[in-house]
């Protein structure tokens, strides 16, 4: 089982896949799956390209909705609750690899929307590239610190994706 297939069946074994948010949506790959599984998706991208690319991966779907944003400005204060969320970060695959997500965002994001979140999340940090570790270090330790019950996914091979996964119920 690869990696994107493990957390999608682990993501699958959650309880309520009411309001999911997709919040590096790229080339809507999560956002598919999710749109398969979700009563209803929010896709965000701090790229036009990537939106572009995952409403038409989504073409035939009528429950997602996209927002053009930085992952870190989006207010979660006047949303229903919000079953899970699922991060890929790093750049968006076969684009501009200088448009990178990075620690200071990444975390004021999960700051965000941990406190919204009712069942899961997925957070895949690649460090292959400029940052990329950096943000991995950051993310680690701004979890680690919630003292949650975190799952990781990650294989032995240096610099390889690491993924956390945490259920909130």
């Amino acid at each position: 089982m690869n990696h994107k297939q493990y957390i999608h069946a682990w993501i699958l074994e959650q309880e309520d896949l009411g309001i999911v948010f997709d919040m590096t949506c790229g080339n809507g790959h999560d956002t598919l799956f999710l749109a398969e599984h979700a009563e209803s998706v929010v896709a965000v991208d701090i790229q036009m390209s990537a939106i572009e690319a995952s409403k038409k991966r989504t073409e035939a779907f009528t429950n997602v909705h996209f927002f053009h944003a930085s992952h870190d400005t989006i207010q979660f204060d006047k949303t229903p609750p919000i079953s899970g969320a699922i991060y890929n970060l790093g750049y968006l695959p076969g684009s501009d690899k200088e448009t990178i997500t990075n620690k200071n965002s990444t975390v004021q994001s999960l700051k965000n929307i941990i406190p919204h979140l009712t069942h899961f999340l997925v957070v895949s940090c690649y460090r292959k590239h400029p940052g990329g570790n950096e943000e991995y270090s950051a993310v680690r330790s701004y979890l680690e610190s919630l003292n949650l019950n975190i799952e990781v996914f990650e294989y032995e091979v240096a610099l390889s994706p690491v993924t956390f996964l945490i259920k909130f119920k």
